[in-house]
């Protein structure tokens, strides 16, 4: 079972992926877009990224599996996403020595927990051990119409309070944040055919290691539906909430691979309508805001999902 996730989201006053601070500036990531224009012309637009997207969905998948009694690693369970790194790692995570060959090492990881089932990891000592992510995701760019709009502005903020000893002593601290405001891309995928098996070592690929691999599935579907809902990703929300307001979002749900198109173009909703008239898998799609509510399009497609497993 193969799941499609396409948007595109208005988000104003946001910083939720800041890049490095120079001195009291702190900077918003930046990418570079290149828009076919008679010629090509390249804009460096704000963006969010794909590391960004994946460490949210992944605290929120290993809150949701906990929840369900199935097992996460003890760093994983506290968003720490190391992912059985080296010996070290390994041993802090699952609180055993490392197994002795590749096969033992995936297993034991697969099996013991569920973020690096979904979310893979890459062991890498005197043996190397890489499970690919089953789910699938990138960065957040602003849609097409809107590059030439797109604005980066520095915001002035202060710390000390004038009148107070700090101040009198210090100074008053002054900082500055980026935020911007824009229509952003949204992309997720997630690829149910390895969930529970072996990937690494050629003579056990594909090799089922674990007895719950309905539940850990179902498990990851839940974490789409809130983490979709909820928002529930990026950086500086306690200060710089953003304003999140969904303006279409197309979930495809199939038996096999089946990608919404980019929702870079406008068009992007008749695009996979076009390509399920010519291309399918026993694919259901549902569309917002064609479908009802937000809520109820995400809700809808993972109750497909689940009732194909």
């Amino acid at each position: 079972m193969f799941v499609s996730i396409r948007g595109r989201v208005l988000l104003n006053v946001e910083a939720l992926n800041m890049t490095e601070s120079v001195g009291n500036y702190v900077k918003h990531r930046r990418v570079p877009v290149i828009l076919p224009d008679g010629g090509y012309t390249t804009y460096f637009v704000p963006a969010i990224s794909g590391e960004s997207v994946a460490h949210g969905f992944q605290v929120v998948l290993a809150e949701v599996a906990k929840s369900k009694g199935l097992p996460v690693c003890k760093l994983c369970e506290k968003g720490i996403f190391l992912k059985s790194t080296n010996k070290s790692v390994f041993k802090s995570a699952f609180g055993t020595e490392v197994p002795n060959n590749e096969f033992e090492v995936e297993k034991k990881i697969v099996s013991d927990c569920v973020v690096e089932d979904v979310g893979g990891f890459l062991y890498a000592e005197e043996m190397n051990v890489k499970r690919t992510s089953n789910f699938f995701t990138g960065y957040m760019i602003p849609a097409k119409e809107a590059l030439d709009n797109v604005v980066i502005e520095p915001q002035l903020h202060s710390r000390y309070a004038l009148g107070t000893q700090f101040a009198r002593e210090q100074g008053q601290m002054i900082y500055y944040v980026e935020l911007s405001s824009a229509v952003y891309t949204f992309s997720f995928d997630f690829d149910s055919k390895f969930i529970g098996k072996t990937t690494f070592s050629y003579e056990n690929a594909g090799k089922e290691v674990v007895n719950n691999r309905k539940q850990r599935i179902q498990a990851t579907l839940d974490a789409i539906t809130k983490f979709l809902i909820e928002f529930c990703f990026g950086a500086k929300k306690t200060r710089f909430m953003p304003i999140v307001e969904w303006e279409s979002l197309v979930i495809a749900v199939s038996n096999d691979t089946w990608t919404v198109p980019s929702p870079f173009t406008e068009k992007y909703i008749e695009n996979a309508q076009k390509k399920l008239e010519k291309v399918k898998y026993d694919t259901k799609l549902f569309v917002f805001p064609r479908d009802g509510s937000f809520e109820e399009v995400v809700i809808n497609a993972m109750d497909e999902a689940k009732r194909r497993l």
